[in-house]
C-alpha cells in the first residue's frame, strides 16, 4: 500500500510540472510558490483541530528543516522551469536518486549493495531514454534543476529519517507553513512585490498545484515514507519524468517516441526490483 500510494503521488507530482509551466506564463516564480503553498495551507487549515496537543517541540524542528529543504526543491525547480520544458525538468530532477545513494553511503559509511546499484543504473538509463529527444543544453535552467535534485535527495533522506517519529499530517502542515512564509518574504525582497494572478488559467494551475500536488501529495509522501527507505522513495520518484511527459503529451501535444515506452518500462522494472527482491528496511 505505501508503495502504491507513493507511485500515485509521484504521478500527480508529474502533473505539477505542467501546471507550474502554465502559471509561470503570467507571474514570476516566487510569487507562484507563495500562492501555491498558501492554497495548500488554507486547504489543510481545518486539520489544526485534530492536532491540538499533538505537536511537540521536536516536530516543529523537524517540520522547519523539511520546509527549508522542500522550499529549496520547489524554488530551484520553478526557476529552472522558466527555460526548460516540463519533461526535461522532470528528467533532471530524477537525478535525485544518484544523490540519495551518495548521501546514504556518506552518512552510513557503507557501500551500496550490488542490487541497489543495478536498480539505480536501470532507473538512470530509463530516465535517459524517456527524455533523449529533449536535446538538453547547459543553460542556467539545467544548473538550477540539478541543484533542485540535490535538495530533493536531502529532503527524501531527511523525511525517511523523521517520518517514523512524527505524524505525517503534522510534518506536512509545518513544512508547508514554513515554505509559505519564506516564499512570501523572498517574493517581496527579490521580485519587488507579490504578483497576484489575474487570469483564470493561472488560478486553476495554482489551485491544482496547491491542493492536489502540494497539500494532498505532501501528506501522502510523508505517510508512505514511514514504511519505505530513502532509496525506495527516490527510486519511485523517478516516475516523475514519465508522468510529466505523459501529461505533456496529453495537454501540450508533445510526441512520444518508442524510446519513451522502453525507458518507462525500465523504470517500472527497477522499482519492482528494489521493492520486491530486497530484504530489510534499507534498500
Amino acid at each position: 500500500m505505501p508503495t502504491l500510494l507513493l507511485i500515485l503521488t509521484t504521478i500527480f507530482f508529474g502533473l505539477s510540472f505542467i501546471l507550474t509551466k502554465s502559471a509561470l506564463q503570467e507571474i514570476p516564480p516566487l510569487s507562484f510558490i507563495f500562492f501555491r503553498f498558501l492554497c495548500a495551507n488554507i486547504f489543510l487549515l481545518p486539520s489544526i483541530i485534530h492536532l491540538r496537543g499533538k505537536v511537540k517541540k521536536e516536530d516543529i524542528r523537524r517540520g522547519a528543516q523539511l520546509g527549508v529543504l522542500l522550499g529549496g526543491v520547489i524554488s530551484l525547480q520553478t526557476i529552472g522551469l522558466q527555460t526548460l520544458t516540463a519533461s526535461a525538468s522532470a528528467f533532471l530532477t530524477g537525478f535525485a536518486i544518484v544523490f540519495v545513494l551518495a548521501i546514504r553511503c556518506v552518512v552510513q559509511k557503507q557501500a551500496p549493495s550490488f542490487l541497489a546499484l543495478v536498480a539505480t543504473s536501470t532507473c538512470m538509463t530509463g530516465l535517459g531514454l524517456v527524455t533523449q529527444s529533449q536535446g538538453l543544453s547547459w543553460d542556467p535552467g539545467v544548473y538550477y534543476t540539478l541543484g533542485c535534485a540535490f535538495f530533493l535527495a536531502l529532503y527524501i533522506y531527511t523525511l525517511a529519517t523523521y517520518a517514523g517519529h512524527s505524524q505525517a499530517l503534522v510534518l506536512t502542515l509545518l513544512q508547508i507553513t514554513v515554505i509559505t512564509l519564506l516564499a512570501g518574504l523572498a517574493a517581496l525582497s527579490l521580485e519587488g512585490k507579490i504578483h497576484i494572478p489575474t487570469q483564470a488559467n493561472t488560478w486553476w494551475a495554482t489551485l491544482g498545484c496547491g491542493i492536489i500536488c502540494t497539500a494532498l501529495c505532501s501528506w501522502a509522501r510523508a505517510y508512505a515514507q514511514q514504511h519505505l527507505s530513502a532509496l525506495q522513495g527516490a527510486m519511485i520518484s523517478t516516475l516523475e519524468p514519465v508522468s510529466a511527459t505523459m501529461f505533456a503529451w496529453l495537454f501540450s501535444g508533445e510526441v512520444l517516441s518508442f524510446s519513451f515506452y522502453i525507458g518507462a518500462a525500465m523504470i517500472l522494472g527497477a522499482i519492482g526490483l528494489i521493492n520486491w527482491l530486497l530484504q530489510g528496511p534499507e534498500a
